[in-house]
């Protein structure tokens, strides 16, 4: 058995049963689950606590029942059960249908930023989640840079602006995404560069200064798992656009 599945059981039942005990959700885990076995509720009990950790469950059942092993979904936890916003919770699984999503092979930078990030904000590190998501966010621009580079039209406008300024940088982005603006694309495609570039952008804003320098963003729960749910659609335009601009 492993976490993953253990983990998305477990949000199954949270959704019918808010308010429980542990032992009730390892009784509704073994009949949902026909390949769970005994010694699989170690890997349960970690994967219960993982989510009283990151806030979406917490101790007591009602006002006399107030301690582990009681627990009831939090108002955080019943928004992410509801909204379908637990995959934020699932790093590995997050990863592996980014990758999914994607027509085309995902630079590792990418992949790896965006795992740590999950992982740094399911601690509580919604600064450092930020920075990494930047970081890949960085790396999807240099690549989309270098599509525009290599292929607009010698005088396209912001061309000569992405080449002159430097990499990973504030100021490169906002010229990719001048730049992309003018190039020859699909209506689809050219309807949606600016929403998913410029939330792209927000990120490198956030971590950077307008020199390139860092900076510690300041950054809430709610704004960091904002970010988490829209990077995979803004991931795959990037590569889409890319796919557009190299022939």
């Amino acid at each position: 058995m492993d976490k993953a599945t253990l983990r998305s059981t477990v949000f199954e039942i949270l959704k019918k049963t808010p308010q429980t005990h542990f032992h009730a959700i390892e009784n509704d885990v073994r009949r949902a689950l026909e390949t769970y076995e005994r010694h699989d509720v170690l890997l349960l009990q970690e994967v219960l606590w993982d989510l009283l950790i990151q806030g979406l469950l917490a101790p007591g059942k009602n006002s006399l029942n107030l301690n582990l092993p009681f627990v009831h979904v939090t108002e955080y936890g019943a928004q992410c059960v509801e909204e379908g916003q637990t995959l934020a919770h699932d790093p590995d699984g997050y990863v592996r249908q980014l990758a999914a999503s994607v027509d085309a092979p995902i630079d590792e930078v990418v992949l790896q930023s965006v795992r740590g990030a999950l992982s740094v904000f399911l601690t509580g590190s919604y600064a450092g989640a930020v920075i990494l998501l930047a970081r890949a966010a960085e790396c999807l621009f240099d690549r989309l840079a270098d599509a525009v580079v290599g292929h607009a039209d010698a005088d396209a406008p912001g061309r000569d602006e992405v080449e002159a300024t430097p990499r990973s940088s504030r100021r490169r982005g906002e010229a990719v995404v001048h730049a992309v603006r003018h190039c020859t694309l699909p209506a689809p495609l050219r309807e949606s560069v600016d929403p998913h570039l410029n939330g792209l952008l927000a990120l490198i804003q956030l971590s950077r200064h307008m020199d390139g320098s860092p900076r510690w963003p300041d950054a809430t729960r709610d704004q960091v798992q904002g970010f988490v749910l829209l990077f995979p659609e803004q991931c795959a335009v990037v590569y889409r656009l890319v796919n557009a601009l190299v022939p």
